[in-house]
């Protein structure tokens, strides 16, 4: 080698440190406890996520915060919203909301739209786990009761929020399935019916809402490491006479990766949808479950 090449990658290698050790300009708003980059895919985007306060809805709203987004918690547990959304760092919002009910849904949106002037990114979250029962045994009152929360529910919401969407001619829909929304599973009768609608809903979404640059996609969580699904375990296990480990054995074996989903591996599916890197996907769904579903 001769001096001078070797003086030239010198020289390039100091101009390389320089670089990497020069301080990136600071962002006032929103300001994060767990930023990665100081900007992100989602810098000042308004994100609404129903079931916010906790379990997968919280992985969502951390992932978004980490690349910028301004996040509303929307949950019918207002005080844990809150708390949720203090942690997450300045700037984000924490509320109370009944997926249930046509005037929470309007609030919701009225409240998001009173502090940031603008909604981005709904992400339809918020929904009820199966109290698994065989066919013969289940009641109305089971059966309407999870459709109402997890079906109707995203049909509120959904109706407040898009008006803001077409003004702007611009959003993203997210709506949050289950891989038992694509092929059923014994004995959760009403959660999957909820589930399978979910997937016809945002794909009529999909071709309702293009034409105002809109996009509609779901997200299929498998088995993931929340309470809800530590509960359900725990009741298919009894019901087959397994012990609890039993349980999680059997549902981690059906799993290509033979791992459990976390929150955050939904969180990063959605933080991908809800950028501008996706801008032309919509009427998808995707399956965030280690290979269990493959269709």
């Amino acid at each position: 080698m001769t001096a001078s090449r070797e003086s030239r990658r010198s020289t390039t290698r100091t101009i390389s440190s320089a670089r990497t050790t020069r301080p990136s300009p600071r962002l006032e708003q929103p300001r994060h406890t767990n930023r990665r980059n100081a900007m992100g895919d989602l810098e000042n985007r308004v994100v609404i996520i129903t079931g916010g306060a906790r379990g997968i809805g919280l992985g969502i709203a951390e992932a978004v915060a980490d690349q910028g987004a301004c996040v509303v918690l929307a949950d019918i547990l207002e005080e844990e919203a809150k708390e949720s959304a203090k942690k997450l760092g300045n700037g984000h919002l924490g509320i109370k909301h009944d997926v249930r009910k046509a005037d929470s849904a309007k609030n919701l949106v009225d409240k998001t739209l009173e502090k940031f002037g603008r909604v981005d990114v709904l992400v339809n979250n918020a929904g009820v786990g199966p109290n698994p029962a065989p066919i013969q045994d289940l009641t109305e009152e089971e059966f309407d009761r999870v459709l109402d929360i997890n079906l109707r529910g995203v049909f509120l919401t959904t109706r407040a929020v898009v008006p803001h969407l077409i003004t702007q001619k611009s959003g993203r829909i997210i709506n949050v399935s289950s891989i038992v929304g694509q092929t059923g599973f014994a004995m959760i009768v009403p959660y999957a019916a909820s589930k399978f609608a979910v997937i016809g809903v945002t794909q009529c979404l999909a071709h309702e809402l293009a034409p105002y640059g809109i996009t509609a996609n779901n997200v299929c969580p498998g088995i993931v490491e929340t309470a809800l699904h530590s509960r359900v375990v725990e009741q298919f296990s009894a019901m087959q006479g397994q012990t609890v480990e039993e349980g999680w054995d059997y549902f981690r074996n059906r799993i290509p990766l033979h791992r459990f989903q976390t929150p955050r591996d939904l969180g990063e599916m959605v933080a991908f949808l809800a950028s501008d890197r996706a801008q032309n996907i919509t009427g998808a769904t995707f399956n965030v479950d280690g290979g269990w579903e493959m269709h």
